[in-house]
């Protein structure tokens, strides 16, 4: 669990609305991708609410379904986080 996909939080937050809650949303997502153990569910569900927001969703999506980020949210559910 050591590589962690590089998550594009300055991306989202240019293509963000000005919007308080949605920025909370992606340092949220980002300080449990960076936590000493994330937990794949709270990656999951961030990750579910920021691509309700179309300036948002193909950003995210690309993230999210990258191989090395679907190989690391693997890891953290095989290893029961």
């Amino acid at each position: 669990m050591d590589e962690r996909p590089q998550f594009p939080a300055d991306a989202l937050r240019a293509a963000s609305p000005d919007d308080p809650e949605i920025f909370k949303r992606i340092a949220d997502l980002e300080s449990e991708i960076k936590s000493k153990q994330p937990r794949s569910a709270k990656i999951r569900e961030h990750s579910t609410e920021l691509r309700k927001r179309a300036s948002l969703r193909d950003i995210l999506t690309a993230w999210f379904d990258d191989p090395r980020t679907q190989e690391f949210i693997d890891e953290l559910t095989a290893a029961g986080l």
